[in-house]
């Protein structure tokens, strides 16, 4: 229950601030920070400035009060103070580009919560500190919140389904797949069936986590399942539909069914004016083409998304496009171009996870060409082991011949012949999916 505070209601939101900071022994210096001066502060006090309410956020932060409380002069109760506190730091998790600051102030009330008995308020807490923590890239840290905060029962997928995502993705990048499936199928158990979007939205996720495993045929299953309210869905769940489908696809080497998908994704996107979800879409069209071994048409869709990707697009939407540009030079013969780019590529990326395969095949590739063959080896090594582990039997076959022709221009006949039989057996283990995907 909020209520007036007796004996200041006439107080201006200046004289309100100057009283709290003389009370607390503060300096208008130490009420100051980014886009706040001292000076600022002081036009505040005097009542020749009217703050924003940026600045007023700030200067509750710094007071310890709710911004409600400077702007009204009203109190609240503990548990009102710690739900304001809350809401502003889910949005700033959202909003704010600096997540040390947020973990910080999130922290601080985590501890206050647990000691005023308000577990609800930490569980959240907790939620909004693992967003900030996968937003940084701090995946560990991510998981740990996460797991924490899905415990508690106020957690549930229907009102927060981007803590559960998040924390999908975040077994996935984290090389955890097995996990994100136990996730993915635990939550989709807690959804109710009315709510089909949010299922949708879930069997996506399954089906890349399966698919990671080379459970190939459990991810178009899944997939499946939801078809049934799919062209009732909005376009954003019809577009993640078709993606899924055309990863399926293309994993299991039907890459013209693959394409089909993803410009039928790509026409859904272009009605919404996402651009950095139509700029993903392109880049898959690219890696279609490119792992499929051909490199027409993937330049144009790869000057689609660096068109469309915004300078502040995340790290590994970055990464992922100066991987396919690293693979497409390669390609080219354009050795010295492949190798830069390959190598921001994996700075922008998670180790050991499915997306830096191009960029360590082009790397690869680009090395074999400038007769680095120690460099070269070991990245053949790396991305065939990222194929393998995923059952991508195309690309396994790809990847294996080129490296067996590395080899025998590095004068390693023996192995090259090595290289190319596990080329002729992966080829082999490709075409044995293609079959059975044809009979079921």
């Amino acid at each position: 229950m909020t209520k007036k505070n007796d004996g200041v209601e006439n107080e201006t939101v200046g004289q309100r601030v100057r009283r709290l900071r003389k009370a607390r022994r503060l300096t208008q210096v130490d009420l100051s920070g980014p886009g706040v001066t001292n000076a600022h502060i002081s036009r505040i006090e005097t009542g020749a400035r009217r703050p924003s309410h940026g600045a007023l956020r700030h200067i509750a932060r710094k007071l310890g009060v709710p911004v409600e409380y400077l702007e009204q002069g009203i109190d609240v109760t503990t548990r009102e103070e710690l739900e304001l506190t809350l809401a502003d730091l889910e949005l700033r998790v959202r909003l704010e580009a600096d997540t040390k600051s947020v973990e910080r102030d999130t922290k601080a009330l985590i501890v206050r919560a647990h000691s005023e008995g308000e577990p609800d308020i930490v569980a959240r807490a907790r939620a909004a500190l693992g967003m900030a923590a996968a937003t940084s890239g701090r995946l560990a840290d991510a998981i740990r919140e996460l797991e924490a905060a899905v415990e508690h029962p106020l957690i549930r997928p229907e009102l927060f389904p981007d803590v559960y995502t998040t924390l999908i993705a975040s077994y996935r990048q984290s090389g955890r797949s097995e996990d994100a499936v136990v996730a993915c199928e635990r939550t989709l158990a807690q959804v109710a069936p009315e709510n089909g979007q949010l299922r949708m939205l879930l069997a996506t996720h399954l089906s890349h986590a399966l698919s990671d495993i080379g459970e190939l045929e459990r991810a178009r299953v899944a997939l499946e399942e939801y078809v049934g309210d799919f062209e009732q869905s909005d376009p954003y769940a019809q577009a993640r539909m078709h993606w899924s489908l055309a990863r399926v696809a293309a994993m299991q080497n039907e890459r013209r069914l693959a394409l089909r998908h993803m410009r039928q994704a790509i026409t859904l996107l272009r009605g919404t004016e996402d651009t950095i979800r139509l700029a993903g879409a392109h880049l898959v069209c690219a890696q279609i083409l490119l792992w499929g071994g051909t490199t027409a048409g993937v330049e144009k869709h790869l000057g689609a998304a660096r068109a469309l990707l915004p300078a502040h697009a995340e790290a590994g939407d970055r990464g992922t496009l100066r991987g396919l540009e690293a693979l497409l030079a390669a390609r080219n013969r354009c050795f010295e171009e492949a190798r830069q780019a390959a190598e921001e590529a994996l700075l922008l990326m998670p180790e050991h996870t499915p997306e830096i395969a191009p960029a360590l095949y082009a790397k690869a590739l680009a090395a074999a060409g400038e007769g680095d063959y120690e460099i070269a080896d070991e990245a053949f090594k790396s991305v065939l082991e990222l194929a393998k582990r995923s059952e991508l039997w195309q690309e396994a076959a790809l990847i294996a011949r080129d490296w067996s022709d590395m080899l025998r221009w590095a004068g390693r006949p023996y192995e090259s012949d090595r290289a190319a039989r596990d080329a002729d057996r992966y080829a082999s283990e490709a075409r044995k999916r293609a079959r059975r995907t044809s009979t079921a």
